[in-house]
């Protein structure tokens, strides 16, 4: 007994002198301390930790000390050693004779080791590596040396863990194509990663730097942009993502996206800002020139555009006037081929004429006062008889609400109503079209008016749904390509629609018709009308 004790008691002071040396360590310094101070303080050969495969066939020694100081890691198959029986039972002590127990092992005959000592490292239920212990002689305090194994087993396993861990992450981030910075507002130092540096020009490798060496960076003009969206995400939490120009190794600025998030306590004050830089100036670059071909392209047909429509206008003219000349039959179908043709053609012209100055920005629309009502009525009369004609049902309901006074562009408004029903008539084989408008008050205090167009036609799948406002678009059935067209109403309708403040929504499946609906602020809509369509 007192044997046990006088034991007790030295082991005691061995944690005590362990804990000690190993206070200050964490990571890789606390696991290379850890295998030397053993291998030191029970004067054994050989001291390792080792990590099994996922697969528990392959160990591979993380860290290795032997007398004199650590020696270079290796992998060796499990199976028939002693630390494959570690693994499966737990803690196990051959305080002699090791080798002959494991005869497969030839490591342990090679080395000469005589007396083995192991204990599993668990996460969770199951067991990731061993602690090993190796003897050329008979282990003589084997209780000890177990207690110490226990009692580091936690640290052990948790410090390989966060290794793991951090060695994943750092080779996500290496692999990411963008940089990371991590911000701390108490010290004003900055840490970029690798790739961060390797963004703005520098050789690639983490640092930590004054903020100041990051803004010096900025271009003179971004700075003020900068810190307005800081405070703004610091004090009231707007979202932090901007683009902005940086200073790169060859003097140069280029266009980067900045965006970040702020780490804050538990009373919302923030103490760190941890975000990504990616480079997107070749993009921006890009974007530009496509841009600009856009309004090139634009350009050239509204130019092209107008050009043909002043010649157009002449051949309309002189055919109206030769309508009202002595003609035969068969010359007056000519002519009015001609005129029908004509009017088809410069309808085209027009809609690339709008398109193209809507998209340089030469468009506008001009408010006047107008009835949504009347409006509707107006547009309605030239499509209830090509409705008739295809044996069509038109059907109208106006709202009361409907019937004040407005503020809009009635012309575009007309424009905007033509196509929807244009297409309705087109893709409608059987059926009907139905037409609504009605006026409301947004939550806001926004007045509105609504134009919804249904029909019961062909419908569109989510596909066409996701394009059909895009210009030069079109269904793709026989339907499509039989009736024609430049497929650039809708893209008109809804960049009118837009530039009135409104949106055009569209709902529809195939087989099952479509509903366009048509939302538009009108401003100076009579408060007695909305009332009145409130009370229905």
């Amino acid at each position: 007994m007192h044997d046990r004790v006088i034991a007790a008691q030295r082991t005691d002071e061995l944690l005590d002198g362990l804990n000690s040396r190993l206070s200050r360590e964490s990571g890789q310094a606390f696991l290379s301390a850890f295998v030397s101070l053993v291998a030191d303080f029970f004067d054994a050969d050989s001291v390792y930790l080792g990590r099994i495969d996922p697969g528990h066939r392959q160990m591979r020694t993380l860290h290795v000390a032997s007398q004199g100081g650590t020696s270079r890691n290796f992998s060796y198959r499990v199976e028939g050693t002693p630390c494959a029986r570690v693994m499966k039972s737990g803690a196990l002590v051959f305080e002699d004779r090791v080798a002959q127990e494991f005869p497969h092992d030839y490591m342990l005959e090679e080395m000469g080791i005589r007396g083995f000592a192991g204990t599993p490292l668990y996460h969770g239920a199951q067991s990731i590596g061993v602690i090993a212990v190796l003897f050329k002689r008979p282990i003589e305090n084997a209780d000890s040396l177990l207690r110490v194994m226990h009692h580091y087993r936690r640290r052990l396993t948790a410090e390989i863990l966060a290794i793991e861990t951090g060695e994943r992450a750092s080779l996500a981030i290496r692999g990411m194509s963008d940089g990371i910075v991590d911000w701390c507002l108490e010290t004003d130092q900055v840490y970029t990663s690798a790739r961060c540096r390797e963004l703005l020009g520098d050789k690639p490798r983490e640092s930590t730097t004054p903020a100041d060496t990051l803004r010096a960076l900025l271009h003179r003009e971004d700075r003020p942009r900068v810190e307005s969206a800081l405070q703004a995400h610091f004090r009231a939490g707007r979202p932090f993502d901007m683009s902005v120009r940086f200073k790169v190794a060859d003097g140069a600025h280029r266009w980067f996206r900045l965006r970040g998030e702020a780490v804050r306590t538990p009373d919302g004050e923030p103490t760190r800002l941890v975000g990504a830089l990616t480079d997107v100036h070749d993009l921006l670059e890009a974007r530009q020139q496509a841009t600009e071909s856009s309004r090139a392209k634009s350009k050239f047909l509204a130019t092209m555009s107008h050009e043909i429509r002043t010649p157009m206008n002449g051949v309309l003219g002189m055919s109206s006037l030769l309508m009202n000349t002595e003609l035969q039959d068969s010359q007056r179908e000519m002519v009015e081929l001609i005129q029908k043709s004509g009017h088809a053609l410069l309808d085209i012209l027009n809609d690339i004429l709008d398109l193209a100055n809507i998209e340089s920005g030469r468009f506008e629309v001009e408010a006047s006062s107008y009835c949504p009502a009347e409006l509707i009525r107006s547009v309605i009369g030239p499509y209830r008889m090509k409705a008739l004609e295809k044996g069509l049902a038109l059907q109208v309901e106006i709202d009361p609400c409907a019937e004040g006074d407005a503020s809009g562009d009635p012309a575009r408004i007309r424009q905007i109503l033509s196509n929807l029903l244009s297409n309705a008539v087109k893709f409608t084989e059987r059926g009907e079209i139905r037409v609504r408008c009605r006026a409301s008050q947004h939550d806001d205090g926004r007045h509105v008016v609504r134009f919804d167009i249904s029909d019961t036609g062909i419908g569109m799948d989510q596909a066409l749904i996701g394009r059909v406002f895009m210009p030069f678009t079109q269904g793709e059935s026989a339907m499509s390509r039989k009736s024609g067209g430049t497929g650039l109403g809708l893209a008109i309708s809804k960049k009118l629609a837009e530039l009135m403040d409104g949106d055009i929504e569209v709902e529809s499946a195939p087989g099952a018709g479509s509903v366009f609906s048509v939302r538009l602020p009108m401003a100076d809509l009579q408060p007695s009308m909305l009332a009145a369509g409130a009370d229905r």
